[in-house]
């Protein structure tokens, strides 16, 4: 008995053309949208650090700053300079920058606090330091190279005390504000002790 009712043969479908196109899809749609973006001037505005990259960049050495020590093993360190005597909002530094280095836990022993004035400090200084600060590591700095190593950054940065982070190889790598909270320093912080290798 022979059957005749056969059933049409489907066309097949071009499945191999379907993953070259979504292949395609996947590796042009992002270049394609990038491009778009950039045309039309909307760019993503992101930065990883809160507080302000110090470009360009400063050395330890150009303020003539004596540390030791420098170099891979050697700490990291929180500064405060001052180009005058050490007042209120220069020792509001100080014990910002000594809680900074308290708040990072397990990792304070990789970072020093320290101090950097152009002028000596006075002898009521000098125990206020001593009983308040007693691992403070202190410094001389030079006025007029400090002044000139930062000519080329903004003007509050050249006025009164400042608070920055060195790294283990005497780069001046950031600058925190007054007017900011420390907690985006600490967190800068936490960021580049976790990635670095240096010190």
């Amino acid at each position: 008995m022979s059957s005749s009712d056969t059933t049409p043969v489907q066309p097949g479908k071009p499945r191999g053309q379907l993953k070259l196109l979504a292949i395609f899809a996947v590796v042009l749609g992002p270049i394609l949208v990038a491009g778009v973006m950039a045309k039309m001037g909307f760019m993503p505005q992101s930065n990883t650090n809160r507080s302000d990259l110090v470009e360009p960049h400063i050395l330890l050495e150009d303020w003539q700053l004596a540390v030791e020590p420098v170099g891979y093993g050697s700490p990291w360190r929180i500064l405060v300079t001052s180009p005058q005597d050490c007042l209120d909002a220069c020792m509001a530094l100080l014990h910002e920058a000594r809680q900074i280095n308290v708040a990072l836990g397990r990792e304070a022993g990789r970072v020093e606090h320290m101090l950097a004035l152009a002028a000596q400090p006075t002898a009521a200084l000098q125990q206020q330091l001593e009983a308040e600060y007693p691992r403070l590591s202190r410094s001389m700095l030079d006025a007029g190279a400090y002044q000139t190593s930062l000519s080329k950054h903004p003007q509050e940065w050249q006025q009164g005390p400042q608070l920055w982070v060195v790294d283990p190889l005497g780069r001046v790598v950031l600058h925190q504000d007054a007017d900011k909270p420390g907690k985006q320093l600490l967190d800068d912080l936490k960021h580049l002790l976790k990635v670095s290798k240096v010190g």
